[in-house]
């Protein structure tokens, strides 16, 4: 699996779990005027509104204020479906319906805002979604032997790619001193233009604050 890959979906669960340990109004974690308008346009003030919080063989957990589904799609939507992008994604809005306890249908997706993708792995032209209605992508590199500037930009044609804003995060930034790390933060700056830079460390806290 691809690093950033890798390390979108780890960093990316560590956000669902608190999501799922937390008593949340909608809008907490990300629904807006934006997407109710896209609910009326799309006739869907019938349907409960929830975001998919896990995916796993056209299984979901779906998140709503009223707490965590199971979720599945409705045939109509299954039969429908041309390609993998057809089916919902981590990140998806989505309209359901309760049928049972805990368990929920979904009707319709909600049409993205961005979307985070790759090419599937053993299926030639067809993509696989990592993640969709993504706003911001923190790019963490380590200020160690492994840090590397052309990772860095190949992270952020990634993120070019899927709409989604990127912000440079240099970590343990303790490991140096600060004349070597404004010589690096130059170097980066030379070969990235306008992304945001934040120099952090997890030790001194110092950088935190602006996270």
């Amino acid at each position: 699996m691809d690093a950033f890959v890798f390390e979108f979906i780890f960093e990316y669960r560590k956000c669902l779990h608190y999501l799922k340990h937390q008593n949340m109004k909608p809008e907490h974690f990300g629904y807006n005027d934006k997407i109710e308008q896209l609910r009326i346009q799309h006739n869907l003030l019938g349907f409960e509104i929830g975001r998919v919080i896990s995916e796993h063989k056209e299984r979901y957990i779906v998140k709503t204020e009223r707490g965590e589904f199971d979720a599945e799609i409705i045939g109509n939507l299954r039969y429908t479906a041309n390609t993998r992008e057809d089916f919902p994604a981590i990140g998806d809005w989505v309209a359901i319906s309760e049928y049972d306890d805990n368990k929920v249908l979904i009707h319709s997706i909600l049409p993205r805002k961005t979307i985070i993708k790759r090419q599937a792995v053993g299926k030639k032209g067809e993509n696989q979604i990592i993640a969709t209605n993504i706003d911001f992508a923190l790019i963490v590199q380590a200020i160690d032997r492994d840090f590397n500037i052309n990772r860095i930009e190949r992270y952020l044609t990634i993120c070019n790619a899927s709409n989604v804003k990127p912000i440079i995060i240099l970590n343990k930034i303790d490991l140096i001193n600060d004349t070597d790390l404004t010589k690096l933060i130059s170097e980066v700056q030379k070969r990235v233009k306008q992304v945001p830079i934040i120099a952090i460390s997890n030790t001194s806290k110092k950088g935190i604050e602006r996270l």
